[in-house]
């Protein structure tokens, strides 16, 4: 591979690095480094083996860097080294993964989306610390165009190097006509557990992405079937809703982007306004069988209102809600989690159930209240729920 142009990617902010390359007639790599001395050898290194991944024998290469970790010197190099050649298929190769990672049920628990910034090197650092259920990193509103191509690079990167545990690992990818392709063909290398794609408004899109997954999966090293989530966001979206549930064996889960929804509706961004776009949406989800998790809540310091709107949207149905930072996670987890009235209602109905069918009797009582199927399952789901937050039941009183 040939450097082609003087090139630059990066930025000199706290925990993230500044690469510059150029045509040379031979190899050579210099290091700034805030972290001392005794790091540059290893920047270097790192150096090293990036461009010797790519087959680059003839290049002037500089890092600055500011207290960045290795993954994301590799990432800030890889973008650079794309933009100075020109791209290609050689930028589409996995990234071998520093931990063991799991496939994820299709049904895990999903109370939180965390929203994570994919050009952000401070804070992809430390994003594995933020407990959040799922964590999304972001590829298309929170990056700027000119952002967008290095931001594929890093997100690869993080994906394969952070231990994340149990976290369920998503990339929000740009629409497929406008980027979203280049960014699964380099993200996927990083293994992530599910795509979101924003802007959902047809069914046919969801099997377009679905086509490339299958397509891309075996390319990539991926053990296991990439899940989708498409972000509904539109009037038409949400008229589209059931469609696109169950456009394909892929989507568990459909979310809720309300910004845009306000804008193209031109409405006010308030509970009233908002109802019947949630309730199609939970209605569609519910009956393609899947999830659904509501749009974020804008306002971070209010976390009384971040509580009450939560309540409210687990009250319509909703399975889970978008997050823009770290400090709204608890609170939304602790709102969807079942109180102990809602758990002892629910083991009481259980107990009556059991009961009923020990003595072969075809009829249920609870509390002077007919037990039929769908209030059966709804007690069980919270106490499974209850058991997997590993809560404690307490008998019926």
């Amino acid at each position: 591979m040939e450097i082609l142009r003087a090139a630059s990617c990066g930025s000199e902010e706290r925990s993230d690095a500044q690469v510059r390359v150029q045509p040379a007639p031979a190899l050579s790599i210099t290091v700034h480094s805030k972290t001392g001395p005794m790091y540059r050898s290893r920047i270097e290194e790192v150096g090293r083996e990036v461009i010797s991944r790519y087959g680059i024998a003839q290049a002037e290469v500089e890092i600055k860097e500011q207290g960045a970790y290795d993954h994301v010197i590799a990432a800030r190099l890889e973008g650079a080294l794309f933009r100075a050649t020109g791209g290609g298929e050689a930028f589409h190769h996995p990234i071998p993964l520093q931990g063991e990672r799991k496939a994820s049920p299709h049904d895990r628990l999903r109370r939180t989306r965390l929203y994570v910034p994919g050009n952000s090197a401070r804070l992809l650092a430390f994003c594995d610390t933020f407990d959040a259920d799922c964590l999304l990193f972001d590829l298309e509103d929170a990056v700027p165009p000119e952002e967008k191509d290095a931001a594929r690079f890093l997100v690869r990167r993080v994906l394969a190097t952070l231990d994340f545990g149990g976290t369920e690992l998503w990339v929000r990818i740009n629409p497929l006509g406008r980027g979203g392709e280049e960014d699964l063909k380099v993200v996927l290398g990083g293994r992530p557990h599910g795509i979101c794609l924003p802007k959902a408004e047809s069914p046919v899109q969801i099997t377009e992405l679905a086509g490339l997954l299958y397509q891309l999966e075996g390319r990539c090293g991926l053990p296991w079937r990439v899940w989708i989530m498409p972000i509904i966001e539109s009037p038409k979206g949400v008229a589209q809703a059931f469609e696109i549930a169950q456009a394909s064996e892929r989507v568990v889960c459909l979310a809720f982007g309300a910004e845009d929804y306000v804008r193209e509706v031109g409405c006010a961004r308030s509970w009233e306004a908002l109802l019947w776009a949630r309730s199609q949406l939970v209605a569609a989800a519910k009956a393609a069988g899947i999830q659904a998790s509501d749009t974020v809540y804008p306002d971070v310091e209010d976390e009384e209102g971040l509580r009450e709107e939560t309540g409210r949207v687990r009250g319509l149905g909703f399975d889970g809600k978008g997050v823009i930072h770290p400090l709204q996670v608890r609170p939304v987890h602790e709102a969807f989690a079942p109180t102990q009235e809602e758990l002892s209602w629910a083991r009481g109905v259980v107990q009556a159930a059991e009961e009923a069918r020990a003595k072969g009797k075809g009829a249920v009582a609870y509390q002077g209240k007919m037990v039929d199927r769908p209030v059966l399952r709804r007690a069980e789901r919270l106490l499974e729920l209850a058991r997997e937050l590993g809560m404690e039941v307490r008998d019926a009183a």
